[in-house]
């Protein structure tokens, strides 16, 4: 039954790939046979912080991880901002495309997995939105990709432990300085009277840039009482 219900829902509301928009065939159930191919996830070697590409071999942290001290303790992206996976992201954060975020949890988990599980969260906490902008997209897409990685590694997920009481400004219409200033009180824990149930945290988001965002709910939840946050995300922007 249901299976049978998964079907019609199928016929109803076609699953589409996430990188061409195409409907999917049956056996094709993330992504389509032609754009396999076509996302690259970064390569080493990576910031040992961000996992932002760097140059050298030699080095241990990008330009933005070497100039001072992330609140968070490190994290994982799987793509570079740009391409096919910029417009994907876009299209499942503002066009509906819910669905494209069981292909994002799988490739966080197969090619982030092994740094999932160094990290041991406790539990996987989806960056949360204002509610106006909840009510005018209708989703918070953090949660909806947290939710998929959820089913897919098996570590729970508390979308109810804090919340955006600040209605910030668009975070890529800002410069860094800008950015940090913009989510200075953006975030508030939802029962600030209840003792913190975990130690270790990982944030997930759809997006990495500066960090200023996984900063402010870091430092937000180690005042709280976590020892360990950390972070990931779909892709990885290059600039602030």
């Amino acid at each position: 039954m249901k299976k049978r219900a998964g079907s019609i829902l199928d016929w109803i509301y076609p699953r589409r790939c996430p990188v061409c928009d195409g409907i999917l065939e049956k056996k094709e159930p993330y992504i389509c046979r032609k754009c396999a191919g076509k996302l690259k996830p970064v390569e080493e070697p990576r910031c040992r912080k961000c996992s932002k590409p760097i140059r050298s071999w030699t080095e241990e942290y990008c330009v933005e991880c070497g100039k001072g001290k992330h609140a968070y303790e490190k994290g994982y992206a799987v793509y570079p901002y740009h391409g096919p996976i910029q417009g994907s992201l876009m299209r499942f954060k503002y066009a509906q495309r819910q669905e494209y975020a069981g292909f994002y949890a799988q490739a966080i988990r197969i090619y982030g997995g092994d740094a999932i599980q160094r990290m041991q969260p406790e539990a996987l906490v989806p960056v949360p939105i204002h509610k106006k902008k909840l009510r005018t997209r209708g989703y918070n897409q953090a949660e909806v990709l947290a939710r998929q990685l959820t089913d897919q590694t098996g570590i729970p997920m508390d979308a109810d432990l804090v919340l955006r009481k600040k209605n910030t400004l668009p975070q890529k219409e800002l410069d860094h300085e800008e950015r940090r200033r913009n989510l200075r009180e953006a975030f508030a824990l939802k029962h600030p009277d209840k003792k913190l149930p975990y130690k270790r945290i990982l944030l997930v988001d759809d997006i990495y840039t500066t960090g200023s965002t996984v900063d402010a709910l870091a430092a937000l939840l180690k005042q709280a009482g976590a020892e360990e946050v950390c972070f990931v995300a779909v892709a990885i922007g290059n600039t602030g």
